[in-house]
C-alpha cells in the first residue's frame, strides 16, 4: 500500500479543492473528506475498557460519518478499535481497512485543521504525507468570514475580516513550522497556482506523493467541489462570475487595510502583493490585536489538545453534511474513486 497523504490548511483555503482533484485521480480510497479525527481524540485519551472503545466509537460515527454509499463502515470501524490500544492508532487502521476493501492503493485524510496537528500525525502515521494548502490571505479571511467561523471578541465585532486574517496567519505559521523541520515529508501548494495552472500544480504534488495525477482523468471523474464550487459566494454561481482569486480586490477597502495592517508583512514573506500603503496610525491597535488573538488561538488549541479540561469545554463536533438534493453520492467505481455521473462540472471553467 502506497504512503497515506493529508491535505491540510486554513479552512477556506482550498483544501478541498485538492482533495477532490487527488480522488477524481483515481487510486485513492473513499471515505469522508473530514474526519476531524485529532480534534476528536483527545477526549478519549485511554482505550481500556470495552465501554471506553464503544463511547469513542459511537462519537466518531456520529453523523454523517457512519454513513457512506456502497460501504458498510460500522463493522471496518469496529474491528480497528478492537485492535487499537490508544485512540490514535485507530484511524491509520480504518484507513487501511477501507483502502483494503475498496480495492484502492493509499488513502487521503482532508481536515484542514489537522494542519495543527502535523506533528501528532507524523508519530501516528510515521510514512504519512502533508500537503498544506495555502491562499492568499485576504481571500481566505472574507471566506472566512462570510462562514462566521472568526472567533471574535464583541468590542471587536467591526474587524470580524482582521480577525479572521489573524487566525489565517496563525494557522498558515503552524504548518510551516512543522514544514521546516519536516521537509522530505511536506509540500506547499499555493491555492492561486492550483487554479490558474492545474497541470503544473498537479504535476508537482503527483511527483511528491508518487501518484499519477492525469489531468484529463480528473475532468472525467469530477467529485466534490470539482462539480459543485464549495464557495462562501454561492451569489457567484447564479451569475455565473466565480472566481475564487482576487476576490479581495473588490471588497470594502476599510476591511483590506485593516487585514493589510495586521497580517502584512506575513503576506510579503509569502510572495502576495499588498494593494494599499502602510498606514501609519493605529500601531498600538494593531499590536493590540496580534497579542490578544494569536495568544487566544493558541490557548484555545493547547486547552483542546492537551489538558483534561479542555476535552470536556472545547467543541469537537463532526459537521453532520448530507448530499444536498439532486446530488449524486460519491463512491469509488472501477478502480477509480468517482461520482456516477460524468458532468465536467468545475472542472471546465479550472482544469484548462
Amino acid at each position: 500500500m502506497k504512503r497515506p497523504v493529508f491535505v491540510v490548511g486554513c479552512p477556506r483555503s482550498g483544501t478541498t479543492l485538492l482533495y477532490s482533484m487527488l480522488v477524481a485521480a483515481g487510486g485513492f480510497a473513499f471515505y469522508r473528506k473530514e474526519t476531524y479525527f485529532y480534534d476528536l481524540a483527545p477526549r478519549f485519551p485511554r482505550l481500556a475498557s470495552a465501554r471506553a472503545r464503544q463511547d469513542f466509537l459511537d462519537r466518531f460515527l456520529a453523523g454523517y460519518l457512519g454513513r457512506v454509499p456502497g460501504l458498510d463502515v460500522v463493522p471496518i470501524a469496529r474491528r480497528a478499535i478492537d485492535q487499537s490500544r490508544t485512540t490514535v492508532e485507530f484511524l491509520p487502521r480504518l484507513m487501511s481497512a477501507i483502502t483494503q476493501e475498496q480495492g484502492m492503493e493509499r488513502w487521503i485524510e482532508g481536515t484542514p485543521v489537522h494542519v495543527l496537528y502535523l506533528d501528532t500525525i507524523a508519530r501516528a502515521v510515521p510514512d504519512a504525507l502533508f500537503i498544506h494548502v495555502i491562499r492568499d490571505g485576504r481571500d481566505c479571511a472574507l471566506s472566512t468570514d462570510r462562514q462566521g467561523w472568526a472567533p471574535t471578541l464583541s468590542f471587536d465585532e467591526s474587524r470580524r475580516v482582521g480577525v479572521a486574517a489573524l487566525f489565517w496567519e496563525w494557522m498558515v505559521r503552524a504548518g510551516r513550522r512543522f514544514g521546516r523541520t519536516h521537509p522530505r515529508t511536506y509540500m506547499e501548494v499555493r491555492f492561486e497556482h492550483l487554479i490558474d495552472d492545474p497541470h503544473a500544480a498537479l504535476n508537482a504534488v503527483g511527483q511528491f506523493i508518487d501518484h499519477d495525477l492525469d489531468v484529463d482523468r480528473i475532468a472525467a471523474n469530477p467529485v466534490h467541489a470539482l462539480k459543485t464550487p464549495n464557495t462562501s459566494f454561492h451569489e457567484e454561481r447564479t451569475r455565473g462570475e466565480f472566481n475564487p482569486i482576487g476576490r479581495w480586490k473588490s471588497a470594502d477597502a476599510d476591511d483590506i487595510r485593516l487585514c493589510e495592517s495586521l497580517i502584512g508583512r506575513f503576506l510579503d514573506e509569502l510572495g502576495y502583493e499588498r494593494a494599499l500603503p502602510v498606514p501609519s496610525g493605529r500601531r498600538l491597535e494593531k499590536l493590540r490585536m496580534r497579542a490578544t488573538y494569536f495568544g487566544m488561538f493558541e490557548a484555545k488549541h493547547l486547552l483542546k489538545a492537551h489538558t483534561p479540561v479542555g476535552r470536556f469545554v472545547t467543541s469537537t463536533r463532526v459537521w453532520n453534511e448530507q448530499p444536498k438534493a439532486g446530488e449524486s453520492p460519491v463512491r469509488p467505481i472501477a478502480g477509480v474513486a468517482t461520482s456516477r455521473t460524468h458532468d465536467r462540472g468545475m472542472l471546465s471553467g479550472v482544469v484548462r
